[in-house]
């Protein structure tokens, strides 16, 4: 039964969880949708860049730095211009928002991403155990 289980798993049931949870704002349900179909490491890194970008302008801007080449706004740039669609999308899905809620936004959904990819070692090792 154990082993049915485990070959099935969906690493996805985290996402799934927020994008379904009446109790979760908007725009988290939005992003886990957006982050359904990315690899477990990929997703992970990708949405960790953008959130660490997202970060640093807010950072930015609460220190009054307002320059349109600031390294905030570089490392923004960079990330877009590389044409990650996931990351596109993550990004035209918290643009409107304050920097600060943005960034707190893409930080949930990093942590979420992690404890996705963190799964993949204990599932394959108890699968491994089973068969």
């Amino acid at each position: 039964m154990i082993a049915d289980y485990l070959t099935g798993f969906d690493f996805s049931l985290p996402l799934i969880d927020a994008v379904n949870d009446p109790d979760i704002a908007d725009v988290r349900s939005e992003i886990a949708a957006l982050a359904l179909g990315e690899g477990l490491d990929s997703g992970y890194y990708e949405t960790q860049e953008l959130a660490e970008a997202f970060l640093e302008a807010a950072r930015e801007a609460n220190a009054g730095i307002s320059d349109l080449h600031s390294p905030a706004r570089e490392r923004l740039a960079d990330i877009l211009d590389r044409g990650s669609p996931y990351q596109r999308c993550l990004f035209d899905a918290v643009a409107t928002l304050p920097l600060a809620d943005a960034a707190s936004h893409l930080v949930w959904l990093t942590e979420l991403m992690r404890d996705r990819a963190d799964m993949y070692r204990p599932v394959e090792a108890a699968r491994l155990s089973t068969r």
